[in-house]
């Protein structure tokens, strides 16, 4: 699997608006390796937080999937200046290349009219077309990419 973007809003320590990250622009497609580095809250750890959120639902900082129920319970995931906003969005995407092709792995949620949390949405796009792949269940989507990729979100998160 090679990462290719990341997109977030109002992820843990990032706020209001879209972040992008482009692993196939100059500097980081110039490089092999590089660093991820900065002080304490910085959003080292949150980088990685977006990548499994969007391709398994979870983070390596909590035991379980991630729902609106866990977010109100944690505190955590969304922003909390964000989460304080009546219609708070939260965003996560990688975009990944594997054998079969290049695919876009999504998480969201957003809070509704009445300020609570609607349930999270996921969605895997094949690209270049961004033609979205039938699954069935949300809980399917975790299993939809771990398939793709060839490691489910244990195997992953050791890698």
């Amino acid at each position: 699997m090679k990462i290719l973007r990341l997109r977030f809003k109002n992820i843990n320590s990032f706020y209001g608006k879209l972040y992008s990250i482009d692993f196939t622009a100059p500097p980081l497609s110039d490089t092999g390796l590089f660093i991820i580095s900065g002080p304490t809250g910085a959003g080292k750890s949150t980088l990685l937080d977006v990548i499994t959120l969007a391709l398994y639902n979870e983070v390596p900082r909590f035991e379980k999937r991630i729902s609106r129920a866990e977010i109100d319970r944690l505190g955590s995931i969304v922003n909390t200046k964000a989460a304080d906003e009546p219609k708070c969005e939260a965003y996560a995407e990688v975009e990944y290349e594997v054998r079969s092709g290049s695919y876009r792995a999504s998480w969201s949620i957003a809070k509704n009219r009445n300020g609570n949390w609607n349930d999270y949405r996921m969605e895997i796009a094949r690209l270049p077309d961004g033609e979205l792949l039938e699954v069935r269940s949300l809980g399917d989507y975790p299993k939809k990419n771990a398939e793709l990729i060839g490691l489910n979100y244990e195997q992953f998160i050791k890698s």
